[in-house]
């Protein structure tokens, strides 16, 4: 199975942002692999666009930069589907309340 342009596009500006992250951090290639418990080799694999990784290794090496809290944002909380059982059921309507008279006036 190969990947589309719009998906290795989406690899390498990940990779590009984990690489910025670990520089802003002056972290060598080693220490974040350390932090991570990588291998070196398989970390720069990974940073590199070589190397390929497991949710779980994913979720620690969030943990480590300090964006394990945003993993769920990777994927939004799924809407319901319309099914026919929902298109073809009866609307339930809801009366309108009755308004209150103006009060008002004089007295």
């Amino acid at each position: 199975m190969t990947s589309s342009p719009s998906e290795r596009d989406a690899v390498r500006v990940f990779l590009t942002r984990l690489k910025d992250h670990r520089l802003s951090r002056n972290w060598t290639q080693t220490e974040a692999a350390a932090r991570a418990g990588f291998s070196k080799a398989g970390y720069q694999n990974l940073e590199t666009g070589y190397g390929n990784i497991t949710l779980m290794n994913l979720v620690r090496l969030l943990s480590v930069f300090g964006f394990h809290d945003r993993i769920s944002d990777l994927l939004p909380p799924a809407e319901k589907m319309q099914t026919l059982e929902t298109i073809d059921a009866p609307v339930v309507r809801q009366r309108a309340r009755a308004k209150k008279p103006a009060t008002g006036g004089t007295t």
